[in-house]
């Protein structure tokens, strides 16, 4: 048995050996030294520390019962950070199709005259910015400029090539910097 005043000199291996025997003491050393980054990724990318919470013990529930999968391609932390991204995908596609339900379509900014949209002196902060980006493009920011992961990092994270997540992250600081530059027409 793992005693939890070892549990900084445990190294990753010894923590899943440790975890998969059903450790205890080794399951709550791993989520002591994992879950500070994946309830910080989890607050940046819902903006609610309740919702973050709950994010961050289904993501643990997640990672206890699928242990036994880590095939080691990539760090656990990683992995673990795989799972948390993929727990805020599903809880905003259930929140999308809930929110659909009882939302009206807000109104779009008039366009002027000459076909340019209408400017404004108000700009929107960065949060409620990142709260109007879709949901990828949402995480691929934060991913990147909150938790400073790299290209790399963030492509094993989410699952597409580095390639992709370059691309992807030029689409959403454009979309960010567009919600930035615009805001909704005052009543």
């Amino acid at each position: 048995m793992i005693r939890l005043d070892d549990q900084e000199r445990l190294s990753e291996q010894q923590l899943i050996e440790g975890c998969l025997r059903g450790d205890q003491a080794a399951q709550r050393a791993l989520y002591a030294q994992t879950v500070d980054p994946v309830y910080r990724l989890l607050l940046r990318m819902t903006q609610d520390p309740e919702t973050a919470a709950d994010l961050t013990q289904d993501t643990y529930i997640r990672v206890f019962q699928n242990l036994d999968r880590f095939e080691g391609a990539s760090s656990l932390s990683t992995w673990i950070y795989r799972i948390a991204v993929n727990e805020a995908q599903q809880y905003f596609r259930r929140r999308k199709r809930h929110d659909e339900l009882l939302r009206e379509e807000l109104p779009r900014p008039a366009e002027a005259e000459t076909g340019e949209q209408e400017t404004t002196a108000l700009r929107m902060d960065v949060r409620a910015a990142l709260e109007r980006l879709p949901e990828e493009e949402r995480t691929l920011i934060v991913l990147r400029y909150f938790e400073g992961l790299d290209y790399a990092r963030i492509a094993e994270v989410v699952g597409k090539p580095a390639g992709t997540v370059a691309s992807g992250l030029n689409r959403a600081r454009r979309m960010l910097e567009a919600h930035l530059g615009t805001t909704d027409p005052p009543d």
